[in-house]
């Protein structure tokens, strides 16, 4: 679930952030950050499984959305050390150019990088329902086995 962070403390995106859940990990795409506690070592492996064509197409698309932008990979962001209380417009690089490309770059669409995201899910977790295993009559299967989730992966 993408949440947009509005900075604000009772906001949403803090109130995840504060009680994240155990089986969840928060990514800032501002910052670069990763946020799951101890798992990250799970995150990693978790990383392997993820199929391959999907996983590919949502890298190449993300990195399509950066390069657009002027992003550069290992970049710090624009705003990185510039004090928020003093109202600045920072130069998209430590050092200004005139050039055309520059003054041709089109800003970081956030809103893509949703999509992106979107459609990579969809392409995943396409077609789950036919993993949903049918419970008894009598509902003496645990609603944890309703969904045959070894058959998915």
């Amino acid at each position: 679930v993408g949440i947009h962070d509005d900075g604000k403390e009772e906001g949403l995106a803090e109130l995840v952030r504060n009680s994240i859940p155990e089986d969840s990990v928060i990514l800032d795409l501002d910052n670069g950050e990763i946020s799951c506690d101890d798992r990250y070592e799970t995150l990693k492996a978790a990383y392997q499984i993820i199929p391959t064509e999907p996983r590919s197409m949502l890298i190449k698309e993300i990195e399509a959305l950066c390069a657009d932008a002027g992003i550069v990979p290992g970049q710090e962001p624009l705003d990185y050390g510039v004090d928020s209380a003093i109202d600045v417009t920072c130069p998209r690089s430590p050092v200004e150019s005139s050039s055309k490309d520059q003054q041709n770059r089109l800003p970081f669409d956030d809103r893509a990088v949703r999509d992106n995201f979107l459609r990579f899910f969809c392409s995943i977790l396409g077609g789950y329902e036919r993993f949903l295993v049918v419970p008894d009559a009598d509902f003496l299967i645990s609603g944890n086995d309703w969904f045959d989730s070894s058959k998915f992966i």
